[in-house]
């Protein structure tokens, strides 16, 4: 729809929910959660006068029009659009989600959490966070995160049926391990990676392949006991030598490492599954069922494969999506960049309103309702995605609008005397334009003398006739103003822009803006509680962090 016609609609609406008086700010906000428009000051203006136009329509004519226009939505299945699988009618479908915790989840991460729990529920199946954390060096654990996985994961909506680690099932890989020595299927290999490079890439066999079962065991037992350092030896699975794929090719299933001083187990092994290796095991021993991944990752199932054949196992139904892009975010969406970044002082922590962590999404006030329809709607599928943060945002806005109250803040205060007010002004603006029931705002004004200072945005002082939102129209030349009778569609007949403003006691509030920025303004009185989502006026939805300290953490327009 063009920008007049979607004012139009929301404008009818809300003149007959209230009478035959629409209300400009209810209509902005409707278009916004519908279309995605840059110029915010031609909405504004567009909004304005298509109110003036329907207002001075009677409540009949406004209800004949309103009948032109659809608002039902299509309600979309529940799943929808969740892959259907292809299970039998008494098969339990068991799904697991499988991070590193080398950091809490960020916005890259939701989308596994989500599609995989909505596969557990849709299923009524079981759905495992496994913490795939046998990588001490280049993804090192971080302790704190695992408790963070879980409690993220529960506020996105999906609580887990059983949390595993990887690391505790060392004496379960290395069973396995040896089982594959014993079948002639594994091997110790003290080639150089040079020489491994080359044999993988020409496709030829190392010395070392055509080892007894007995001579692997007795260095297998070494790598596991000290006598071989590390990157002296590691231990390969035997594949297809003329596979296609060079990375398919003899993989390494367990190298050495010393002092690896991991969260969970210390120092206590030596050697170490690889990922291929250890998630194949654990995928067999959790019973899962279906996997969803990558694109990028079926190389590993095609070496994952090799040791469910060697074992008699049947591998999992595999689903493939493609990479997903999301822009919009001050902080790279890489969990050991960001903790780099906390490291260096560049950001004060996860929930940093610049990183793109589930918890600083949460803290600034992103529901969990909105990240499971962002991913939800993207599906699963093999083409590369590339979405923006503003998706979500539209997402949040449809969640939060209709609880959100609204209030004033002042982003950039300048002082203003107006003159000529009645001693009897009263302040009356609507805590929600759309729930009338919820009363009104009604700030103590200090009018003195037919005089009252107030505070307005800077962008805002400019002469000219202005509407004052709740309060009066005023006039402003100069450094001062002037009262103006009339009501608010006076204000609309004259085209004027409507403003908001705080009393001159006003308290200063801090609003932590994603790009880093503190924005000090002033705040009209208020009883918003800690946690609390509002809207703050002409300005975007924000989170309470403390309502002592009066700092908000912004959300979106």
């Amino acid at each position: 729809m063009e920008l007049e016609e979607i004012a139009r609609k929301y404008a009818l609406r809300n003149a007959v929910e209230h009478g035959g008086e629409c209300n400009p700010g209810a209509v902005i906000g409707k278009i916004f959660a519908e279309e995605e428009f840059e110029n915010k000051g031609e909405v504004t203006q567009k909004a304005q006068e298509v109110c003036r136009e329907v207002n001075e329509l009677s409540l009949e004519e406004q209800e004949s029009e309103l009948e032109n226009y659809e608002f039902d939505i299509p309600e979309k299945e529940e799943h929808d659009p969740i892959p259907d699988l292809d299970v039998d009618e008494e098969e339990e479908v068991v799904v697991r989600f499988a991070p590193n915790p080398n950091g809490p989840p960020h916005i890259g991460h939701a989308r596994g959490m989500t599609i995989n729990g909505e596969l557990r529920d849709k299923y009524d199946g079981k759905l495992i966070l496994r913490y795939d954390d046998t990588d001490p060096v280049t993804k090192r654990p971080m302790k704190e995160a695992y408790e963070m996985y879980r409690e993220d994961y529960e506020w996105l909506g999906y609580e887990p049926d059983e949390v595993r680690y990887s690391s505790k099932n060392f004496d379960t890989y290395i069973e396995y391990a040896e089982k594959l020595i014993e079948m002639g299927e594994a091997y110790v290999s003290k080639a150089s990676q040079e020489e491994m490079q080359k044999h993988r890439r020409e496709g030829t066999a190392s010395k070392y392949r055509d080892q007894s079962p007995e001579r692997n065991m007795k260095l297998w037992n070494k790598m596991r006991n000290g006598e071989l350092d590390e990157g002296e030896a590691v231990l390969k699975v035997k594949t297809d030598l003329d596979h296609k794929n060079p990375a398919v090719r003899d993989f390494v299933a367990f190298r050495i490492i010393d002092e690896p001083d991991h969260p969970i187990t210390g120092d206590e092994y030596r050697v170490w599954p690889l990922l291929d290796f250890q998630g194949a095991i654990e995928d067999h021993v959790m019973g899962t069922t279906h996997i969803v991944r990558g694109k990028d990752l079926r190389a590993s199932t095609k070496r994952q494969k090799y040791i469910y054949d060697y074992l008699g196992w049947e591998y999992p139904d595999i689903m493939y999506w493609g990479n997903v892009q999301i822009s919009g975010f001050d902080a790279p969406v890489s969990g050991s960049t960001i903790s780099k970044m906390i490291d260096e002082g560049e950001l004060d922590g996860w929930d940093d309103p610049r990183a793109p962590t589930l918890r600083a999404l949460k803290r600034r006030g992103f529901q969990p309702e909105a990240l499971q329809e962002f991913f939800i709607e993207m599906g699963v599928t093999e083409n590369d995605i590339e979405a923006s943060i503003e998706g979500l945002e539209k997402a949040n806005t449809r969640e939060v609008d209709d609880e959100a109250d609204r209030y004033f803040f002042v982003a950039q205060p300048e002082k203003l005397k107006i003159a000529g007010l009645p001693e009897d002004l009263e302040a009356d603006m609507q805590v929600h334009p759309e729930h009338p029931e919820r009363g009104t705002r009604s700030p103590e004004l200090e009018i003195e003398d037919g005089e009252l200072e107030i505070f307005i945005d800077e962008d805002d002082f400019q002469d000219g006739f202005y509407r004052l939102k709740g309060l009066c129209n005023i006039e402003i030349e100069g450094d001062s103003a002037e009262y103006r009778e009339g009501d608010h569609k006076v204000a609309l007949e004259k085209d004027a822009d409507f403003i908001h403003w705080t009393p001159s006691y006003a308290d200063t509030a801090t609003v932590k803006m994603p790009d880093g920025r503190d924005i000090e303004g002033r705040i009209e009185p208020n009883s918003i509680e800690e946690g609390e989502i509002v809207q703050f006026e002409r300005f975007g939805f924000v989170r309470c962090d403390s309502e002592e300290e009066k700092v908000f953490y912004y959300a979106h327009n």
